[in-house]
């Protein structure tokens, strides 16, 4: 069985239909024999090589990635992280360290608070952390990438709110992947955190038995834009070490996007990207930046500076789910 840590909190464990073997929240949260297939790589995004300190990543010149926290409310099963999960790093001892690099440098511009999960912090240490960013000189965009709101929303406090409030605006990216996910409580939390000044937007693994199907990802777009919330990136699986089983063949994300811009509101349509492996970038997949390699499963990927890369496209087909949502969007 898979080493990748295991936690699912009370709330998300009551969201699974353990009479249906492919229940999306399921796939996500419990762990399989599958995740000791073989292929992919520890560190896919090829973080490693590319730390400023021992919690801030910065591979694009304009910004950086902070990672203040080790802890998540749960380990996903297809985590680009789950080297560390688990594992409850302290960042404490790098932080002055990091804003001493943020500060200095004046060419970053951008801050994505990530871990981890910084929800999962003390609520007075994400305000210390987003006061100190905001007591520098230059005025930063700061994003904050979480899951809280959507696998354990009541661990979303009113002092956690009041801290994205007292640094307004900060950006808040939900990681959010199938219509059952959104419930009354994770809506409160999310308008809970749109009331307080935090700008919600999302992002959505691309996941096999999971969401892969256009109906499931159209009725999950256009219900967090009818929340608030704007859609802001379908992610390819990244090449991770144990979550092959998830990955969804290029070209049915094509279609599922090509599907989505036929029948959704321009405002329910992410960008669908992919990171190159090695660390070499994000891409667009609609675009002249993947190549296809006749006779295998490999792609050429081609970064924004021109580096090239390779990602292995070998997956099996997708296949229905039986879930009934396409019968809902077919209907209204």
């Amino acid at each position: 069985m898979s080493r990748h840590a295991f936690r699912i909190p009370r709330y998300y464990l009551d969201l699974i239909d353990f009479s249906n073997p492919l229940c999306p929240i399921r796939g996500q949260a419990i762990p399989s024999f599958a995740e000791d297939g073989q292929g992919g790589s520890e560190d896919p995004l090829g973080e490693e090589g590319i730390s400023l300190t021992p919690i801030l990543l910065r591979r694009h010149p304009d910004r950086c990635v902070f990672l203040v926290s080790s802890e998540c409310a749960m380990y996903c099963r297809f985590c680009n992280r789950r080297r560390f999960a688990g594992k409850l790093v302290d960042p404490e001892p790098y932080l002055e360290e990091s804003y001493a690099v943020i500060e200095n440098d004046a060419s970053i511009r951008e801050v994505i608070l990530s871990g981890g999960d910084p929800f999962m912090l003390k609520a007075e240490k994400l305000r210390s952390i987003l006061e100190r960013l905001r007591s520098m000189e230059k005025r930063l965009v700061i994003r904050l990438s979480t899951r809280v709101p959507v696998v354990c929303p009541d661990a979303l406090s009113v002092e956690h709110v009041k801290a994205i409030e007292a640094a307004s605006p900060v950006w808040v990216v939900l990681h959010i992947n199938h219509p059952r996910e959104i419930t009354e409580r994770s809506l409160a939390a999310i308008a809970s955190i749109r009331n307080a000044g935090g700008i919600p937007v999302s992002q959505t693994v691309l996941l096999r038995n999971v969401n892969d199907c256009p109906h499931v990802l159209l009725k999950l777009f256009e219900s967090l834009v009818m929340a608030g919330v704007k859609p802001y990136y379908l992610f390819q699986l990244d090449d991770v070490r144990g979550a092959s089983h998830f990955k969804v063949r290029l070209e049915r994300g094509r279609e599922i996007m090509a599907f989505l811009r036929r029948n959704a509101s321009g405002l329910a349509v992410p960008h669908y990207a992919l990171d190159i492996p090695g660390g070499l970038g994000k891409i667009p997949v609609n675009s002249e930046h993947v190549r296809y390699q006749e006779g295998t499963t490999m792609v050429e990927l081609i970064s924004p500076s021109g580096e090239i890369g390779y990602y292995d496209n070998n997956a099996p087909e997708s296949t229905c789910m039986r879930c009934g949502v396409c019968k809902e969007t077919s209907n209204r």
